[in-house]
């Protein structure tokens, strides 16, 4: 594209949104050490993205201590392979991680360890597999349909995190158990949301590492909304079982396929496992596909260019000839604009975990005992990997762009053998409901203030991002 200045023509630079977001704190490298003194402990508890130095997002490696504990960001993508992938097996679980996590989680698949996390995710992976994700995707385009439905009923100005958390939540019900703990919506929504909160929250007892009989807080807040999603889900699995063992016909869902999942090797899993792998489901792919499908209209909303151009390649898919699961292949544009913004606020800020033995590569001599962690946060905006970093351009995901991004410069589902197991079934939900959305409404941001980014258990605005809503 080219201006006229002076007579001459020269080429004219297309400016991009760049939303606000925490750039990091100020200070030499040399004398810096990120969460030196207690008085970092506030800024971890109220929003960690807050407490990266400026540095961190140009260094490759930078290494600090939190209260004698050594600790290691890595945001060098070959470093980043020969760590978590090709020396998977010595990490370990980071005990801060696991105190925040595991009284919530138990032994679901994003804490558990050893023998226990190895049989559930062979015994897990199968349900993953492309025949039975293909499987959900009408169950997810019903799902969306009905609420956007009434949706439609009611146009004008609304906060969209909180309708979209309702959507996530519902596709993800019917996904999971086919609409069976529906009765109680309302109640099983708020604990959901009290769940979450509160299992997000880094106790500063645990940053000061405190012996583990002292009563966390933050987590007692959150012991009854645990308590009662626990019950539901417990009982509707029981309640499942009895109707399978019986012979009766049951929906070929999440729930019967976890309680049939398992060979002679693996044996079939326990209710206490499978509550406990349902449990992580909803914690890990609610809250993900909720904040990220949030993010993403709140981008659009402030690149019309993009928008409309979303709008129009949804516009030109034959929802009614082509399959749900098929619809990503024909929305390449509005698929690239949903991985920019999982760039810009990826679903997981931080991936940790502690080494069990001394890693060399190269001039990283990293000893066993660190905790070594790659942040996606600061590593899809790091200065070395990525130009531009702040700002929103779905161009780096279009077309053969795609494959010059660094394998291991982009993770928003995490990578190694942990990386998340239900990375496809997010992304053709994503593709679902973003492709649903954009065909009926336009949204545009109302609020005179930006959202401003904050970590909990994943990246989601301080506010409920007030938009306008209508039909288009």
């Amino acid at each position: 594209m080219l201006q006229t200045v002076d007579d001459k023509e020269v080429p004219t630079v297309e400016r991009h949104f760049s939303p606000p977001y925490p750039e990091g704190r100020d200070g030499p490298y040399k004398n810096f050490i990120l969460l030196r003194t207690f008085l970092t402990l506030p800024r971890m508890v109220r929003n960690p993205l807050e407490a990266f130095a400026k540095f961190q997002f140009d260094y490759p490696v930078s290494r600090y201590r939190l209260f004698k504990m050594p600790f290691a960001l890595v945001s060098e993508p070959e470093l980043i392979r020969h760590i978590f992938v090709e020396n998977s097996d010595a990490l370990e679980a980071e005990p801060l991680r696991q105190k925040i996590l595991r009284p919530a989680l138990r032994d679901g698949m994003l804490t558990a360890e050893g023998d226990i996390w190895r049989r559930s995710r062979r015994t897990i992976a199968p349900i993953f597999a492309p025949r039975h994700v293909n499987g959900f995707a009408t169950a997810m385009q019903d799902a969306t349909q009905s609420f956007l439905d009434d949706l439609a009923q009611q146009p004008g100005d609304l906060e969209v995190a909180p309708v979209l958390s309702r959507l996530a939540y519902l596709v993800l019900s019917e996904t999971l158990f086919s609409g069976d703990i529906n009765e109680d919506g309302e109640q099983i929504l708020a604990d959901v949301a009290q769940f979450l909160q509160h299992l997000s929250n880094a106790d500063p007892l645990d940053l000061m590492g405190a012996p583990d009989w002292i009563p966390r807080p933050t987590r007692l807040r959150g012991h009854g909304a645990t308590g009662r999603l626990r019950d539901v889900v417990r009982n509707t699995a029981k309640r499942r079982q009895a109707r399978i063992k019986a012979g009766e016909r049951v929906p070929e869902d999440f729930l019967t396929l976890l309680l049939q999942a398992g060979d002679s090797e693996t044996g079939r899993l326990t209710i206490d496992e499978i509550e406990d792998n349902i449990i992580t489901f909803i914690a890990a792919g609610h809250e993900t596909t909720a904040r990220a499908l949030a993010w993403t209209l709140y981008l659009l909303a402030h690149d019309q260019k993009a928008r409309g151009r979303a709008e129009a390649e949804v516009d030109a898919l034959d929802m009614d000839k082509i399959p749900p699961q098929d619809w990503g292949n024909h929305l390449p544009w509005l698929t690239a604009c949903f991985e920019e913004s999982m760039r810009l606020y990826p679903p997981a800020a931080v991936i940790l975990r502690r080494l069990t033995r001394d890693i060399s590569f190269g001039e990283y001599e990293i000893p066993s005992g660190t905790n070594v962690y790659v942040s996606p946060w600061v590593l899809h905006r790091h200065s070395t990997l990525w130009e531009n970093p702040a700002q929103f351009q779905p161009d780096r995901f279009y077309g053969e762009n795609r494959s010059k991004i660094d394998r291991f410069a982009y993770l928003p589902f995490g990578l190694g053998p942990r990386v998340c197991i239900g990375a496809s079934f997010a992304m053709q939900e994503a593709q679902i409901i973003l492709a649903l959305l954009l065909r009926r409404f336009r949204f545009d941001y109302t609020s005179d203030r930006q959202p401003w980014p904050v970590m909990k258990i994943t990246i989601q605005p301080d506010n409920g991002m007030p938009m306008n809503m209508q039909l288009r």
